[in-house]
């Protein structure tokens, strides 16, 4: 399968994410985030677009990953890219870091 934009989005996307989760969440998962994303790229390359993103915003959700605000307008573009149910970044944004945290550390 060929290399998009959008893809490339994607890929980037899983890449900061992976080793990200919440420590007592993937303790709680019995398993790492970062081959559940790599699955979910696995999907996307194969042309399974909507299911890669749907197994991403899944896996950030159970493994309570905090996002920035930037990673969560790509997610959110990705969707309507991709037309992916809405629904499945429903939850999303509250694991978004608000942008004055980062400032007062």
């Amino acid at each position: 399968m060929y290399w998009t934009e959008d893809r490339r989005r994607f890929q980037r996307l899983v890449e900061a994410l992976s080793g990200r989760a919440d420590a007592q969440a993937e303790a709680e998962m019995g398993a790492p985030l970062g081959p559940r994303l790599a699955d979910s790229l696995v999907d996307v390359m194969a042309g399974e677009e909507q299911l890669g993103l749907d197994t991403l915003c899944v896996n950030v959700l159970d493994y309570r990953v905090r996002l920035t605000g930037e990673e969560y307008a790509t997610i959110t573009d990705l969707a309507e890219c991709w037309a992916l149910d809405v629904r499945v970044i429903d939850g999303l944004n509250e694991l978004v870091i608000p942008d004055d945290a980062s400032e007062c550390s």
